[in-house]
């Protein structure tokens, strides 16, 4: 059943993603998770269609509340009509409940104030971002240039080494403020991660000391993420070596590397920059 608002429509998506695919691939480096979830196909998927029948947006919805968008109108002239048209939508999911919105920063901001508007419920944090695509790189420095070093492709079955250094990264880059951290959630995310990314770690005298990976493949871009070097280990080039490698690695693969940082982490987006990536866009996830 459609949902219906003056121009354009919210149709869900049959078991067939290729019209959702073709509307979204062009906008993949901004889209990079959500294209994705449409590959995995773990959410339900949804296109905005006009009158004419022509997709104009798309987003996804999981069951955990999850929402990934890409939403060109957040920008154009059906602005207003997406926004009706979307928070009729979200106040008819009242069995749901909301967690993220995760996407391009005006997309996000749009379903941000639609989901508002359907409930009343205000986002407790919102976060934002630079987002950046791989350009040129610049004179890459190779993990065995460094002495005592070895580069691990990781696997599941070395969950329980890797978990430390995971719960560590996400203290520090993913926890607002005084939240507190759920050490099994994150067990049970990290173990998907390593199912399913591509995630790498450098290893130091039998000490895991910096990893790297994707958080989203797509058909054309992966986004990396989870980048992290223990406080004591910073400074000697060990990220700048683990992100090319990944880089590389996904080269071969056919794809092109994204990725989004906070625009207040100075030293990440130096690593970035000398790593060769360039300011395309500005992303946000907004958490309920």
């Amino acid at each position: 059943m459609a949902e219906e608002c003056n121009k354009v429509k919210i149709l869900p998506c049959t078991s067939d993603m290729s019209d959702l695919l073709s509307f979204v691939l062009p906008y993949e480096k901004l889209a990079t998770g959500f294209v994705g979830h449409i590959l995995r196909g773990d959410s339900r998927f949804f296109l905005v269609r006009t009158d004419e029948n022509v997709a104009c947006d798309a987003f996804s919805f999981s069951d955990g509340g999850q929402i990934f968008h890409c939403l060109p109108d957040a920008y154009g002239e059906r602005r207003g009509e997406l926004l009706r048209v979307l928070t009729e939508f979200f106040r008819a999911q009242k069995q749901h409940e909301f967690f993220n919105i995760i996407g391009e920063e005006k997309g996000t901001d749009l379903v941000k104030l639609a989901v508002q508007n359907a409930t009343g419920r205000t986002t407790r944090h919102d976060q934002n971002y630079v987002l950046l695509e791989e350009s040129a790189a610049k004179n890459a420095v190779a993990c065995t240039d460094f002495d005592n070093l070895a580069l691990v492709h990781c696997t599941p079955m070395m969950l329980d080494v890797l978990l430390p250094l995971q719960i560590a990264y996400e203290k520090e880059e993913v926890v607002w403020q005084d939240d507190q951290l759920n050490e099994n959630v994150t067990r049970l995310s990290f173990l998907h991660a390593l199912k399913t990314q591509q995630i790498f770690v450098l290893s130091k005298g039998g000490a895991y000391i910096a990893k790297a990976g994707t958080n989203a493949l797509g058909k054309k871009y992966a986004q990396l993420g989870g980048i992290y070097t223990v406080p004591s280990e910073r400074g000697k080039g060990y990220a700048d070596c683990l992100v090319r490698h990944v880089i590389t690695k996904l080269h071969e693969q056919g794809k092109r590397a994204v990725l989004f940082a906070k625009p207040e982490n100075t030293s990440a987006l130096r690593l970035y920059e000398k790593c060769g990536f360039k300011k395309i866009g500005r992303y946000e996830i907004a958490y309920f």
